[in-house]
């Protein structure tokens, strides 16, 4: 599958795979960022990409900014109509401030199939051997 994209700056980083058989692609910080601990930014990539019709963008934490600094991506739905700045808002859960710099790999996306839903008011639903059990009803 072929993902259009554009820069919207010429020193711009396309997002790449790193290497054959990788699910996902990775996206590159624009500009520097300060993030303080605790503290959520918008990290600008200066790039929009076009997903076709039928599939979505998910947006993952890299594993080496999760895993050695606490740094997790948030609200990760980018969906094919939208044609804007890929932008990835980002929290630092750790106890130290964490800097990123232009050029550094931020974040991975995985491109996948979705089927249109369209949601039907329904009187009952049907049953399953779950029923409405809620958080951790099959144990941890």
């Amino acid at each position: 599958m072929e993902i259009k994209t554009k820069k919207l700056h010429p020193d711009s980083q396309l997002p790449q795979m790193m290497r054959e058989g990788d699910a996902a692609m990775d996206f590159y910080a624009y500009k520097d960022y300060l993030i303080e601990s605790g503290v959520k930014v918008v990290v600008e990539t200066g790039v929009a990409i076009a997903i076709p019709r039928g599939y979505w963008g998910n947006v993952r934490d890299r594993s080496g900014l999760a895993g050695k600094h606490n740094i997790h991506t948030m609200a990760g739905v980018m969906d094919s109509n939208y044609r804007g700045e890929v932008q990835i808002v980002m929290i630092n859960l750790g106890k130290e401030e964490y800097q990123i710099k232009k050029g550094d790999r931020i974040c991975q996306m995985i491109i996948s199939r979705h089927e249109d839903l369209e949601v039907m008011e329904v009187d009952e639903l049907d049953e399953t051997n779950r029923g409405d059990s809620r958080f951790a009803s099959s144990g941890y």
